[in-house]
C-alpha cells in the first residue's frame, strides 16, 4: 500500500528531516564564508563577509582597512586606534555628534562605559557603527557599516555578525 496513511506520514517525516537537515547546513556555510580581519598594532578584529574585497586603507584616523561588497553597493570601515578622551562616553557622543553634524539622523544609539554602537540615515543612505574598547581601555576596535537603505533587510545579519564579531586579538602598544 504505498499510498497508506502511515506511509504517507513517514514519508512526510522524511521530508521535514531532510529539510532541517539541509536548513541547517545551507545556512552555517555563508558563516563559514567570513573571514577575520585583524589589525595587530591596535588590538582591532572583526569578522569580514565573503563578498566583500579589501579597497584601500580605511579612510578614518588610525590604521584599518576598507572592504566593499562585490555589488559595489555597501562599504565596511574597520580600524582601531587609540582612545581619544579619558572618558569613553565622552569620546561617543563626541563621534555620535560628528556624525549629526554631517547630517546624518541618528535612528540607533547604544552607549555603556566601554562599548558603543550606533546607526543612521542620510539621503537614501544607511549606516551602523561599533566601537568597543580593547588594551585595558588604551585603544579602541571600531567598525562602520554603510549600505543603501533598500538594502537594509539584506543586511540586517550582516549588521548582527559585525557587532558580534567586533574584538581584540592583536596586540597593544
Amino acid at each position: 500500500k504505498p499510498y497508506s496513511r502511515g506511509n504517507h506520514r513517514k514519508m512526510f517525516r522524511r521530508f521535514v528531516f531532510a529539510i532541517a537537515i539541509f536548513s541547517s547546513v545551507s545556512g552555517s556555510l555563508p558563516a563559514a564564508d567570513w573571514t577575520r580581519y585583524v589589525n595587530p598594532r591596535f588590538g582591532a578584529a572583526v569578522d569580514i563577509p565573503a563578498d566583500f574585497a579589501a579597497d584601500g586603507p580605511a579612510q578614518v584616523a588610525g590604521e584599518g582597512r576598507r572592504f566593499r561588497a562585490s555589488s559595489g553597493r555597501a562599504v565596511i570601515t574597520a580600524w582601531g586606534g587609540p582612545a581619544q578622551e579619558a572618558d569613553f562616553l565622552t569620546e561617543m557622543r563626541r563621534r555620535i555628534g560628528a556624525e549629526e553634524a554631517e547630517g546624518w539622523a541618528i535612528t540607533y544609539r547604544s552607549e555603556t562605559p566601554d562599548w558603543a554602537a550606533w546607526g543612521g540615515t542620510r539621503g537614501g543612505h544607511v549606516f551602523y557603527a561599533k566601537t568597543i574598547l580593547v588594551c585595558d581601555g588604551q585603544q579602541t576596535a571600531n567598525v562602520r557599516l554603510d549600505y543603501p537603505a533598500v538594502d537594509v533587510p539584506g543586511f540586517d545579519a550582516v549588521v548582527n555578525r559585525l557587532g558580534q564579531s567586533l574584538g581584540q586579538d592583536g596586540a597593544c602598544f
